[in-house]
């Protein structure tokens, strides 16, 4: 129960540290800033506690200042779709409270780095220099393990139990995002895709995917409503932090938002330049264990192109899978290039441009690629989740307008 308290206030008043915003978004919001401060700081050695309060003092600031403000008007007035999204969150919830985590990546990479900054106090401790055990995956990015970490100092206890809402409360703040921002039979949609609620990598294990999907949908939607620069770069930086992916996916999220945002792009370069610098700084002083160096095999990736085919026909072999996405993603290609039809260009070039950008890691991989599509496939079409939404929403917002707004019996002419 405390380790559900603590990361339901936690990051939820650390969210604020922006300004009022809908509770969802305050939740990820915090998520990043935590754990995105702690890794910054840390890497002066500011202790964790001192950054934590820094960063509540600064979250009821924000929250204060802006008290005055409307917050984003949602799409949740009695809607039926609420109650369909709620359904799944609340069985996730029940199944949290009692089962324990038990997935490998979870357990093996991600908590086991979590508890070692949580004893260690330090992201550079003596678990990242191989002096405990050789610890798998050691360059990977510490946002998520330092939010868990923070739970566990706070609960006074390291068990896995105290750390899973993270996961559970990620997931339902990513659905009320994308009811609130998106439209709520999306959200609906979303919260009973299988591949979140009961595969490998969903709100039921310790990975990180789910995060990195909603740091992506929030930053599409800044980008989008063109409206904050500023935190349009704090989603991206969050990226960076989160897993190697959210780099180049920054670069992508980055080049469309000089389009969106212009000359106030800068503000969202500050941020993400941060991140970028404390994640260098900090793989320079770690080891690297068996990490794949992907900047190092680019070189070769022309060398690859037969491998083109044989990878995207498997990684739709995945998208189609009827087992762990249903229809989604066959009715997601289909908004998405209607919305490439009709010039509508963002929420495409977003989905295309980041599944490209695995595409090509697939295609220049040292391992057998066919196994590591296989085991990776489906967490990484979860990252775009968010833009596919928007699409379907987009579509079929525009048919029901189309359908309704012609007259049943239009006059003849005199």
């Amino acid at each position: 129960m405390s380790g559900l308290l603590i990361t339901a206030i936690l990051f939820s008043i650390a969210g604020c540290i922006t300004g009022r915003r809908p509770l969802a978004e305050s939740f990820l919001l915090g998520l990043g800033v935590v754990g995105g401060a702690e890794f910054i700081l840390g890497l002066f050695h500011v202790p964790f506690v001192v950054t934590v309060a820094f960063v509540l003092v600064a979250g009821l600031l924000g929250f204060w200042v802006t008290r005055s403000r409307p917050t984003p008007a949602t799409q949740q007035r009695s809607n039926p779709a609420t109650l369909i999204a709620i359904v799944p969150l609340v069985a996730l919830a029940v199944i949290a409270a009692i089962v324990p985590l038990h997935d490998f990546d979870g357990r093996g990479f991600w908590l086991l780095k979590a508890k070692a900054l949580a004893n260690e106090r330090a992201i550079d401790g003596p678990l990242f220099h191989n002096q405990i055990v050789n610890d798998p995956k050691n360059q990977y990015p510490l946002l998520l393990p330092l939010d868990a970490a923070t739970v566990m100092i706070a609960g006074g206890d390291s068990d896995d139990r105290h750390v899973r809402w993270i996961y559970v409360f990620t997931f339902a703040a990513l659905v009320f995002v994308i009811a609130q921002r998106v439209n709520p039979w999306c959200a609906a949609l979303l919260a009973w895709i299988p591949q979140f609620t009961v595969a490998e990598g969903g709100a039921l294990t310790a990975y990180n995917d789910i995060a990195l999907a909603a740091f992506i949908a929030c930053a599409f939607l800044e980008l989008i409503n063109a409206e904050s620069p500023l935190r349009f770069g704090l989603w991206l930086a969050f990226l960076v932090l989160t897993k190697n992916e959210g780099l180049p996916i920054a670069c992508v999220l980055l080049a469309l938002g000089f389009v969106a945002f212009r000359r106030r792009i800068a503000l969202s370069i500050v941020p993400l330049a941060v991140a970028v610098a404390a994640l260098l700084m900090w793989r320079a002083r770690v080891p690297k264990t068996d990490e794949e160096d992907y900047l190092a095999l680019l070189s070769t990736l022309p060398s690859h192109w037969s491998r083109l085919v044989p990878t995207l026909i498997a990684v739709a072999k995945h998208a189609f899978d009827f087992n762990k996405w249903g229809v989604f993603w066959a009715a997601a290609v289909v908004a998405l290039v209607a919305l490439a039809w009709k010039k509508e260009w963002r929420a495409p070039a977003v989905v295309l441009s980041i599944l490209m950008v695995y595409i090509a890691a697939y295609m220049m991989t040292q391992w057998k690629m066919r196994d590591l599509i296989n085991v990776s496939a489906d967490r990484l079409l979860m990252h775009v989740t968010g833009p596919a939404l928007f699409a379907i929403a987009r579509v079929s917002d525009a048919f029901v307008r189309n359908r309704y707004s012609r007259p049943e019996h239009p006059q003849k002419s005199a």
